[in-house]
């Protein structure tokens, strides 16, 4: 049996405990641990704690929780959101269905009442990324500590995608937002680092996938209807002002999540 690390970063004790119940309750049968980077200690099973005195940023903590991890394949996770009944089950048997069509291989969890699926230059991107240690290893790890607190999922999709690997969305609804309406991270990184972050991405991607897109990132990051997956995934690889005049008849407004 495959064993899972969930990635867990947070700065609020009462919404990592609400995570981390929902994990517990809805896991049953599977061998996971839930690695937990923050200032402060939680008691509950499964979870193994690294200590994070002083917050860097998201992206540092994700780095930090992949050292200390031990799982076959790695989840992302956030603690404003909970777990579903049977979140896990299938995602070890599709990873290894994946990869062995395409390595390497990644998948995006999705969540409830998200009627959106993102995009970066026209490639499908995993909102919460569900990915083996072997894929991770060929592409360079986990999130980027080149990045703080923005953009290393759409960057860790994009190097899988470069690798000539694939990007899909899992199927299934596997996790409901908790926090919805009172939910402000108290993370300093993500208010000011956004345009730093940013600025780092486009300067690592552009060349690359950005032949027709302008440099906003309202148009590199678009999010479309799950109505224009098609096989679980997105790889129109244009902006999306030509894909909605080549699909007029299909197109609604997008909604974004």
């Amino acid at each position: 049996m495959s064993s899972f690390s969930i990635m867990l970063p947070s700065l609020r004790r009462d919404y990592a405990v609400s995570a981390i119940e929902s994990i517990n309750a809805t896991s049953q049968g599977m061998d996971y641990e839930i690695v937990l980077v923050a200032p402060f200690r939680v008691d509950l099973p499964g979870v193994l704690h690294v200590h994070e005195e002083t917050p860097r940023g998201t992206v540092a903590a994700h780095a930090d929780a992949y050292a200390a991890s031990t799982g076959d394949i790695v989840v992302a996770f956030a603690d404003d959101h909970i777990a579903l009944p049977g979140w896990l089950d299938g995602l070890a048997e599709e990873i290894a269905k994946g990869e062995d069509i395409h390595f390497p291989f990644l998948g995006g969890i999705d969540r409830a009442n998200a009627e959106a699926f993102g995009t970066v230059y026209g490639l499908y991107y995993a909102y919460f990324p569900v990915i083996s240690r072997a894929s991770l290893e060929a592409v360079g790890g986990w999130y980027d500590p080149y990045y703080r607190a923005h953009f290393a999922d759409p960057d860790l999709s994009l190097r899988v995608w470069s690798h000539e690997g694939y990007c899909t969305q899992f199927p299934g609804i596997r996790l409901a937002d908790k926090f919805t309406e009172e939910d402000i991270s108290p993370s300093v990184h993500k208010s000011t680092c956004q345009d730093r972050d940013l600025q780092a991405f486009i300067d690592r991607w552009h060349e690359r996938y950005g032949k027709g897109f302008n440099k906003n990132w309202d148009e590199i990051n678009f999010n479309y209807h799950r109505k224009f997956l098609s096989n679980n995934t997105f790889i129109e690889g244009i902006p999306p002002r030509e894909f909605m005049l080549r699909n007029m008849s299909k197109a609604a407004k997008p909604e974004s999540d």
